[in-house]
């Protein structure tokens, strides 16, 4: 029996890694290891280990990494002392894999350690680009650290080949939100409002915003003017989740904890949706608003229209129903009104891919050779080039 390790670190990868877990679950020649860490294991961000545990999985193994400092220097020293726990949790695992998906700060720490232990590691969501975060260099790191990789469309599939990784270890499989919104069963707008204590008024935004060191203003002042747009529209309801565990993410809380306490009328804070919540939210919503992947990724297949704020995920493949307003309260505004006067877009984002993305990746995993240590050759493009000639 073959183990497989997936890592989990916050509400939104596992809500995209549920089906994958179910399918190797499922599996009798597989072995399930879930390993929480991240803001699972934090009360401030909802512990969401519980998410995990309420759907009838067990975890194997919990990793707490996160301190209470948000600041870069406090954050590097977390990454540093992460090292040593993820390499003692996967050497009493010793599984055959580690599937790790993104690019956290997380997901580089085990991966760096599965690395160092010659456990081989399958990557999920490699080869795309977000310039406005930090995301771009990690992501990079754990794709030249991996053995497999899962890629969400054909062009990220080229990224990761062209970063020099053998055609026969790069699969495109799509992309997991794909699955999960084919299966998922969305919450009527009344049981979404009574579930989370919120109101769903039209038109509402959806609105999650999480820092970005390198984006194209500080954090804070990207925020002020965000929120500052939002309440220029005038009969807007707004609904904001919380942010990620990022550098700077106590500043981007307190800032939202005081807009939600002086405008109660119009604005609505749900910590964590937990996945069918969110979504469920978003489709009741008229639009989604903020820097999240989910303006560029779900909102898109769910046919909801977008604003993007920032460069946190420039570089992403964009959905027409995507909008990019300058960065200013007037601008935003603008793009906010626009978006509501939309028309519905025809037809759903079909570039990443179609459903089956779990059963195609825990069959592979299953039937895949494996080795271990996972040696690599490096794949040069210009060889193959001259060869061609």
């Amino acid at each position: 029996m073959r183990r497989i390790a997936v890592l989990t670190g916050t509400r939104a990868d596992y809500g995209l890694l549920r089906g994958l877990l179910r399918a190797i679950d499922a599996d009798p020649d597989l072995e399930l290891q879930i390993i929480a860490t991240g803001t699972h294991l934090l009360d401030a961000f909802g512990r969401t280990e519980t998410e995990i545990v309420a759907d009838g999985f067990r975890v194997a193994a919990s990793v707490p990494i996160w301190s209470a400092t948000d600041s870069a220097l406090g954050v590097a020293a977390d990454v540093g002392a992460a090292l040593p726990i993820f390499a003692e949790a996967l050497a009493t695992l010793d599984p055959d894999v580690l599937v790790v998906l993104g690019d956290r700060l997380e997901a580089f720490a085990a991966t760096t350690a599965a690395t160092i232990l010659s456990v081989p590691v399958a990557h999920i969501h490699g080869g795309e680009l977000t310039e406005g975060a930090m995301d771009d260099a990690l992501r990079h790191s754990i794709t030249k650290m991996a053995y497999l990789h899962f890629t969400s469309t054909e062009d990220h599939r080229r990224r990761v080949i062209q970063l020099g990784e053998d055609p026969d270890r790069v699969s495109f499989h799509g992309a997991p939100i794909v699955d999960a919104l084919n299966a998922i069963e969305l919450l009527p707008r009344a049981d979404v409002e009574s579930r989370f204590g919120i109101r769903l008024p039209e038109p509402t935004a959806l609105v999650t915003f999480h820092p970005a060191v390198m984006d194209v203003a500080a954090p804070e002042a990207l925020l002020d003017e965000l929120l500052a747009g939002l309440l220029a529209v005038d009969g807007l309801h707004v609904v904001i989740t919380g942010s990620n565990s990022d550098i700077g993410t106590a500043d981007v809380r307190r800032r939202i904890e005081e807009f939600v306490a002086s405008h109660p009328d119009r604005v609505d804070f749900v910590e964590s949706f937990g996945q069918v919540g969110y979504l469920s939210t978003m489709s009741a919503s008229a639009l989604v608003v903020g820097n999240s992947s989910s303006t560029v990724l779900e909102a898109p297949v769910l046919g909801v229209p977008s604003v993007l704020i920032g460069d946190r995920q420039k570089g992403r493949p964009l959905a027409r129903s995507v909008v990019i307003p300058h960065p200013e309260r007037g601008a935003i505004a603008d793009a906010v009104r626009e978006a509501l006067h939309a028309p519905a877009p025809n037809d759903r984002v079909a570039i990443f891919g179609t459903p089956g993305f779990a059963s195609r990746t825990a069959q592979y995993l299953r039937d895949a050779v494996i080795p271990r240590p996972p040696r690599k050759k490096f794949h040069d493009l210009e060889e193959n080039t001259r060869h061609e000639r």
